[in-house]
């Protein structure tokens, strides 16, 4: 007999029920010799709750169970297998199906009604336990953080926290940073990235000891109240229900203020420039492989919208091309409009995108699933032929009906597959495309009166990327694309190259 062994354990039921994965594979594989197993199969998930039925380990028993290895499951409890009622009676009843019986350690299971409704009770006693830990865990953290006490792990920069005595202390270098950090953006005419700049500049390690600070990270370290003060706990929870922990001060409440007031300030700033970008994150350089953001940029006093692949280090370790490479977004933005223009122009194509569109995606994702299916079946039929070959399974009628059944699936399997192919060939040639003609007809007359708005969605919907190469002409200051060279990639043809600009 061939048998599988099965533990699991999360760290909450370490601590309660006192279950190690040890203990529990020591008493299992000796049931396993008890019962006479030629064969033991391990399968474990460690710190893995039993609530979700994505486990490796389970996932594996599966597989085994599903290709004939396994004809005995030992595990401690159905509590191992899982923590839902739904998820026990749902693998139970898969391991039946494939011939593989179910052994507990400390509960009798027997294939009698009597029998299968304790079972379903245990299962629900074990769920019910599981809400009842989860939510007595819960309260008394809230009941912790009530009373002034830090009721989960405290790391946050500028900060030690000792879990042996609840204490919360500054750590003076990374407390001074953080002062430092609100000095210079209030104080100095610097943005965030600036700030990070500067960081990088000084070489100032961060809490894991790296030496790059990320603007998010700065962005996140001006506006946590922790700093002035007020740590806050249950932020998901809703606003009236989130609770204040006082924690020492690293900076005074009027600076973190203006902290505050210059962060929405910069947010508006920010919310009215990058609503003006039309290819706004379409855009790479073919270069330096960096993307290509918006930006506005001074020529000779005159600020203007350009695109440009230059990071600041406070956003990207990769600085882009050198020197910087920098193109006129009027320019850029008008030339892809008119590539996207002269390609509407041909109302049939236009027609033809929009039937592929309305069914290709869905033939192609049932194509693929039945090309998984089609593998794992020929997996299992791999399986039982080597177990025969090995003389782990016999030629009975069981085995005999398991193989007919292969055999049945994987003809059915084929010929849906085959239809599916057929199908992909001669999408785009169906009589819709006539309506979808006339519809594209009417809509390309109107074209170039449809809104910003409008006309980012459109360029979202159909482009993919659009690759730049080379670099405007010297002296043209970004308006002259004549050396450059644009890729466009549709959506709903990756092959597609256009817009050569010469």
């Amino acid at each position: 007999m061939r048998a599988a062994v099965y533990i699991r354990v999360s760290t909450e039921e370490q601590a309660v029920h006192g279950y190690s994965l040890s203990e529990q594979k020591e008493a299992c594989c000796k049931r396993a010799e008890e019962l006479g197993a030629s064969e033991v199969l391990l399968f474990a998930d460690e710190g893995v709750s039993g609530a979700v039925l994505d486990r490796p380990g389970l996932n594996a028993l599966r597989d085994a169970v599903d290709s004939g290895q396994v004809e005995c499951i030992i595990l401690r409890d159905p509590d191992r297998l899982s923590r839902k009622l739904a998820h026990q009676l749902f693998l139970s009843e898969e391991f039946e199906k494939a011939g593989a019986r179910l052994e507990f350690l400390d509960f009798e299971w027997k294939t009698t009604p009597e029998g299968r409704l304790f079972y379903s009770i245990k299962g629900a006693i074990a769920e019910y336990e599981r809400e009842k830990i989860r939510e007595r865990v819960t309260r008394g953290k809230l009941q912790k953080a009530r009373q002034g006490g830090i009721p989960v792990n405290f790391d946050v920069y500028g900060y030690r926290y000792d879990p042996a005595t609840g204490e919360v202390s500054l750590d003076d270098d990374e407390a001074d940073v953080v002062r430092r950090i609100f000095c210079w953006f209030t104080q100095e005419e610097i943005g965030i990235a600036g700030v990070a700049n500067r960081l990088n500049e000084l070489k100032v390690p961060t809490r894991r000891g790296k030496d790059f600070w990320h603007r998010q990270v700065v962005k996140q370290i001006l506006s946590n109240p922790v700093f002035m003060g007020e740590w806050k706990y249950g932020k998901k929870r809703p606003p009236d229900e989130v609770i204040t922990i006082a924690v020492p001060a690293i900076v005074d409440r009027e600076i973190w203020q203006q902290a505050q007031d210059k962060l929405q300030l910069l947010r508006r700033r920010w919310s009215k420039k990058s609503s003006s970008y039309l290819l706004s994150g379409l855009l790479i350089c073919a270069d330096c492989g960096n993307t290509m953001g918006g930006a506005y940029l001074s020529w000779w006093g005159k600020r203007r919208r350009s695109y440009t692949c230059r990071r600041s280090r406070a956003v990207s370790q990769k600085e882009g091309c050198r020197p910087a490479k920098t193109v006129a977004a009027d320019l850029l933005e008008r030339s892809v409009w008119e590539q996207l223009k002269a390609f509407f122009c041909d109302p049939l194509a236009v027609a033809r995108e929009a039937a592929a569109a309305c069914s290709i995606d869905e033939l192609k994702g049932e194509y693929d699933l039945l090309t998984k299916r089609l593998s794992k079946i020929e997996k299992g039929r791999i399986s039982v032929t080597s177990a025969l070959a090995a003389g782990l399974l016999e030629l009975d009628e069981k085995t005999k009906a398991r193989l007919q059944n292969l055999k049945s699936r994987e003809e059915r399997l084929k010929k849906r597959k085959l239809e599916l192919e057929q199908r992909l060939e001669s999408t785009g040639k169906t009589l819709a495309e006539k309506e979808l003609h006339k519809l594209a007809q009417q809509l390309l007359k109107g074209i170039d009166q449809l809104s910003f708005k409008d006309k980012s969605f459109l360029i979202r919907t159909l482009i993919s990327q659009i690759m730049v190469k080379g670099r405007p002409d010297p002296g043209s200051s970004g308006k002259n694309l004549s050396s450059m060279q644009l890729t466009i990639v549709l959506k709903a043809d990756p092959g597609y190259a256009g817009v050569f600009i010469r």
